[in-house]
């Protein structure tokens, strides 16, 4: 059993991700939508606050999904899924995939 982990850089493809998780049997998964923490200071103060919005603020979105594998392959066919639905996956501004190994799985 492996743990998959997903940040989604690029919501537009937020579809065609969950598609994908879905394409290779990877139906037990949470999604948390968020934002990204470079210049999340200056963003947020009141000062500033109202001046970003639009483009730029859904630019600093981010969607970062957790799930329960059976095993690397599996993450390999959601890669190759990701790839299929022309997505580019070696770009790093769009998504990253990480696995590692699950040793204690309780509950």
């Amino acid at each position: 059993m492996h743990y998959l982990y997903v940040k989604v850089m690029d919501i537009d493809y937020k579809e065609d991700i969950f598609l994908a998780l879905e394409s290779v049997d990877i139906v037990k998964a949470s999604y948390i939508e968020g934002t990204n923490l470079d210049n999340a200071l200056t963003r947020e103060l009141p000062l500033f606050k109202g001046f970003f919005q639009s483009e730029e603020e859904k630019s600093k979105q981010v969607i970062l999904i957790n799930a329960l594998i059976n095993d690397e392959e599996q993450a390999q066919e959601f890669i190759t899924m990701l790839r299929e639905a022309g997505i580019d996956v070696d770009n790093g501004e769009i998504i990253r995939v990480l696995t590692w190994p699950v040793n204690i799985l309780v509950g």
